[in-house]
């Protein structure tokens, strides 16, 4: 019985202990309900790339101080903001964790010792700096494997402060973009020589010099015959799956002069290209918006010829936001 009175009793304690620790917010008095004066001649002392500081005169309270501001802010150029807690003194804030040549609005308000907020101040509106530093050039672009119309290409990272990605150069045009630090460059003609070079671009636009380029030629093909169009195509999606995941299946295609071990197939998603298969494989399972989906596969040998599309295959697939 003294042990069970003992367990209570614990409890009991733990459970004044709980209520009798302090909010994060100011205490509230039942005789103060009168809010402090509403921050004045809110201003924008600096800016930064991914910063910006506030000052503004201080509040004033009927109980001699102000307890703390609370400082809030939106983006007006990007979805964003929020409210952030910051001591009486000074009467200022740096908000961080911004990004670059973007505009924010920022207000003020005092909350006091019994937990009484004044209005909002009035807005003030203010740029970060912008970014004009570009990413680091791309180093040791080499290639990696050749066929006789296509070229993979790969290189070391760039660096930046900010998002970024490469744009791929070949004979000096913009023929691809990627988030990789590997491209390849496909239906070209054989026996064609290219120069190609690699640029970093981050999400200001700031663009980095050129790789080292590379030369290719291309082996010569005169294969001119495209492969078989592939058949039976069909789409289907997992009855246990919520996720938008389309199960792609057809019959291989044949070429008069590769083996169906390097038959590539494109797969095409309401008309326009979605992706392409490693040589020899005839089935995938991508992942797409939920909705309905028409799929097409087309063959395409070595020598860059593409068979006609395949028959249509159409999916309604699901996707469940609570579980993917």
């Amino acid at each position: 019985m003294k042990i069970r009175w003992l367990a209570v009793s614990v409890g009991a304690a733990l459970a004044v202990l709980a209520v009798a620790v302090p909010a994060a917010s100011a205490p509230r008095s039942r005789s103060d309900h009168t809010p402090p004066t509403v921050p004045a001649n809110l201003r924008i002392t600096s800016a930064t790339e991914d910063s910006i500081s506030l000052a503004w005169s201080a509040s004033t309270d009927n109980s001699g101080s102000v307890h703390h501001y609370v400082t809030c802010y939106s983006g007006i150029t990007i979805a964003a903001g929020g409210c952030l807690w910051g001591p009486p003194d000074p009467p200022a804030k740096t908000i961080t964790g911004l990004v670059p040549g973007k505009e924010f609005s920022f207000r003020v308000k005092a909350v006091d010792a019994a937990g009484n907020e004044s209005e909002l101040s009035s807005p003030v509106n203010g740029s970060t700096a912008p970014d004009v530093t570009p990413p680091t050039t791309p180093a040791n672009l080499r290639m990696t494997a050749t066929t006789p119309s296509s070229v993979s290409l790969a290189w070391d990272r760039s660096t930046d402060d900010w998002g970024f990605g490469y744009q791929v150069l070949m004979d000096g045009e913009v023929v691809g973009t990627t988030w990789q630090l590997a491209f390849r460059q496909r239906h070209l003609t054989p026996g064609s020589t290219h120069e190609f070079a690699v640029r970093a671009r981050d999400s200001s636009g700031n663009l980095s010099g050129n790789s080292n380029p590379v030369t290719v030629t291309l082996e010569a093909s005169s294969d001119r015959t495209p492969p078989t169009t592939p058949t039976n195509l069909t789409a289907t999606q997992p009855p246990d799956d919520f996720c938008a995941t389309n199960v792609l299946q057809w019959d291989a295609s044949s070429d008069d002069v590769d083996a169906q071990s390097a038959i590539e197939y494109e797969l095409y998603l309401n008309g326009s290209l979605f992706s392409v298969t490693a040589p020899g494989v005839t089935h995938a399972a991508p992942y797409t918006f939920a909705g309905t989906n028409t799929w097409t596969v087309v063959a395409v040998d070595r020598a860059g010829n593409s068979s006609g599309p395949s028959n249509a295959a159409t999916l309604t697939v699901r996707l469940d936001q609570s579980l993917c």
